[in-house]
């Protein structure tokens, strides 16, 4: 179980740490392409390091997967 929780705390460290380089990111581009950019290189690491049945999964997760808007003026901690 202990694992699991430091998984899940890496988890969000590493989210929170790439999500704000993002936002540095979208002051010096426009945010489509951050948000594409993004999305390229993660697809690109799941095709390479995922089958094909489970990055067609991945993909499928993606596309059904809900996601909130963040707020831009917000502090990132």
């Amino acid at each position: 179980m202990s694992n699991e929780k430091d998984e899940k705390k890496e988890l969000e460290k590493i989210y929170n740490e790439i999500f704000r380089d993002a936002v540095i990111y979208e002051k010096q581009y426009p945010i489509q392409m951050v948000a594409a950019t993004y999305m390229a290189i993660a697809m690109r690491l799941y095709k390479t390091h995922l089958t094909d049945d489970e990055y067609k999964k991945m993909i499928q997760t993606v596309m059904d997967t809900e996601v909130k808007p963040y707020e831009p003026n917000k502090k990132l901690n």
